[in-house]
């Protein structure tokens, strides 16, 4: 039977296009994990395609493993603790290399870059869990949502995030919701009737911990005393909360309506995993005292009669409509993303529209110049530009400063073919700050003319560039047909996934995190956020792109050694580079020469240094002044 079942498991992960041992063995890990502690997500996730199936797994089976270390009964709090916070930094050090020797972290790590998901949910739940070390009890419904919205919301809505992609939408569940707010209380709804059913079926594990999952107004209401629940004493108080408890959640499943969906397959997929939570639930009223031992079983028959023609379903609907999106392999171990054709990662989801829109690579150098090859794990992920020096440029030259701003606009054309060229995931540029509103209006101009221009020219190439297009900045005081480009080239480029180019158009550092600060007050003062649970990483999410992640490389064109009010908070622990060369004069080939440099700089965080990479040292740079020089940068 072993052989049988894992013959039919490498099928999947063939199928699915993971051909790796250490890798299979990560997502074999999470398959067990997701089928020993998660019934019903197991059983949903086989009426999903091989890739999907894989993902849901992945997902499901790493959190388990979290949330393990989190509730682990060997040691102490502190000793919990510890292990978390060695997992979680693991883990962050891993997701820059893109890969990871622990089995279960690298299935996680594929699986967010395969489906360019966003890492945020997890430091949400991270955050989360370093609460529950230290056990975890609720005093009001408020508080029960309040954590529930923080720790199971994040996690639905990456599953969900699938499933809509394999819908055919290029759409996260949170921005379908953001315009439609019946959307958002009805995500909401589904997770607080999936938290509710499982605080009552895994009771008697919570209770062996010493932990109560139930509000304590719950209690008073059934008129349940904690030391009677803790002593596990079926008194006929419990049983009668049990099923008002049961009746609270099955409401909240009929009032909460499913989102539409394009396909029909994940629509069977999404009513069956609704299914099997109601017969959850109706298990667990038919028997209340058997909560307080132990966790219940689905009735064998009535979850077939669920599941068996759900499957026949499923099946038939993938096959007339077949899976739109198939992630291509990311690299396997050892494996990054090169000039020379091979696949990045996040790369790998297509939507149906971009899939039929052949994406162009890009532009060669007309001078010939390919980029370096960089030793494994010493590409940066994200370069940050203050691009400085179009003024001068111009005025060296005997220009109008606004021919300066035009020669920019070609150099960033430039910059960008040449990062993806060398595989960068994400360009960040300094396009206009708050403070460029002091200059004189005729210049300001056009600026507001030529950054949109410019951005045109990128989304509207034919054959498009695999670009995607953000923009970070305050509407205020934009011209509307400013705000008008900045907003459609998001949306004509939300598809695109190799590399993603954030503007910073009427952008400052210290305005964006007062705005989050603003932000967080708002929230705090209504009680929808918990002040002593802030960290840095709830802290980032209120910022204009939460999903922007730490800058590596934060290179200044002009010569000018300061930062300027650009990203402080992102790049709190960036590499710096000022070259002496002024913007309109700048390509893609300055570009290479600072992430070579970059690539032979040893990043010690604060630590110890470690060993450089294997390679030898590029060429000197005389466009690169001191600052870049110095080669390895100073502890922090």
């Amino acid at each position: 039977m072993r052989t049988v079942v894992r013959t039919l498991a490498g099928d999947v992960y063939q199928r699915a296009g993971i051909h790796d041992p250490s890798l299979r063995r990560g997502f074999e890990m999470c398959r067990r994990a997701t089928r020993a502690t998660g019934e019903i997500e197991y059983a949903t996730s086989l009426l999903l395609p091989p890739p999907l199936r894989v993902a849901t797994w992945a997902l499901y089976g790493a959190v388990r493993a979290v949330d393990d270390l989190a509730d682990a009964s060997d040691g102490s709090a502190a000793d919990r603790a510890r292990r978390l916070e060695e997992w979680i930094s693991a883990f962050d050090a891993d997701l820059r290399d893109g890969r990871s020797a622990d089995p279960v972290r690298h299935a996680l790590i594929h699986t967010t870059l395969t489906w360019n998901l966003s890492t945020a949910f997890l430091h949400t739940l991270f955050e989360e869990l370093r609460q529950d070390v230290h056990g975890r009890e609720f005093g009001t419904w408020q508080d029960w949502r309040r954590y529930s919205s923080l720790i199971n919301t994040p996690l639905v809505l990456r599953t969900a995030s699938l499933l809509i992609r394999a819908a055919g939408l290029p759409l996260e569940p949170e921005a379908m919701a953001a315009g439609a707010p019946d959307a958002a209380v009805a995500w909401q709804t589904v997770v607080d009737a999936l938290y509710l059913t499982d605080a009552l079926v895994d009771l008697a594990h919570d209770l062996t911990r010493g932990h109560v999952p139930i509000p304590a107004e719950a209690l008073d209401e059934a008129g349940v005393r904690r030391e009677d629940l803790l002593a596990r004493l079926p008194t006929p108080a419990f049983e009668w909360m049990v099923r008002q408890l049961t009746d609270r959640a099955r409401q909240w499943f009929d009032r909460a309506v499913l989102p539409p969906v394009l396909h029909p397959a994940v629509g069977i997929a999404l009513g069956t995993y609704r299914d099997l939570y109601r017969l959850r639930l109706t298990t667990a009223a038919g028997d209340p005292t058997a909560l307080l031992h132990r966790r219940p079983a689905l009735p064998w028959q009535q979850r077939q009669r669920l599941l068996a023609p759900a499957r026949a379903k499923a099946a038939l609907a993938w096959t007339l409509f077949p899976f739109p999106l198939r992630p291509s392999p990311a690299p396997e171990a050892g494996e990054l993303p090169t000039p020379d054709g091979r696949q990045n990662p996040a790369q790998a989801v297509r939507s149906i529209s971009e899939q039929r829109r052949p994406l162009a690579a890009p532009a060669p150098h007309p001078s010939g110049a390919r980029p370096p090859r960089l030793p494994t794990g010493a590409m940066p992920r994200h370069v940050a530009i203050i691009m400085d020096g179009n003024g001068r440029w111009a005025t060296d030259r005997g220009l109008p400063r606004s021919e300066g701003h035009r020669a920019g606009a070609d150099a960033l054309i430039d910059v960008v073919h040449g990062a993806l060229e060398i595989g960068l995931s994400h360009l960040t540029v300094y396009a206009f700050s708050t403070e460029n509103w002091k200059r004189p209006a005729d210049e300001v101009q056009v600026l507001m003319h030529e950054i949109p221009a410019a951005l045109r020219r990128l989304y509207e190439e034919e054959p498009p560039l695999d670009v995607r297009m953000r923009w970070a900045g305050l509407p205020t005081g934009l011209p509307a047909e400013v705000i008008e480009t900045l907003l459609e080239a998001e949306r004509a480029t939300r598809d695109r996934s190799a590399l993603t180019l954030t503007t910073c158009v009427n952008y400052g550092g210290r305005a964006e995190i007062t705005a989050a600060a603003a932000r967080l007050l708002q929230e705090a003062a209504t009680g929808s956020i918990n002040p002593g649970a802030l960290s840095e990483h709830v802290f980032s999410r209120y910022l204009h792109v939460p999903e922007l992640p730490d800058v590596d490389l934060l290179v200044r064109t002009g010569g000018d050694l300061r930062t300027s009010n650009f990203l402080p908070w992102q790049a709190a622990y960036a590499e710096l580079m000022v070259l002496d060369t002024r913007w309109p004069d700048s390509d893609r080939r300055d570009l290479w020469k600072a992430i070579a440099r970059y690539a032979d700089r040893n990043r010690r965080y604060g630590s110890v240094p470690r060993l450089p990479h294997p390679r030898p040292a590029p060429a000197p740079d005389r466009r690169t002044n001191a600052v870049a020089a110095g080669g390895t940068s100073r502890e922090a």
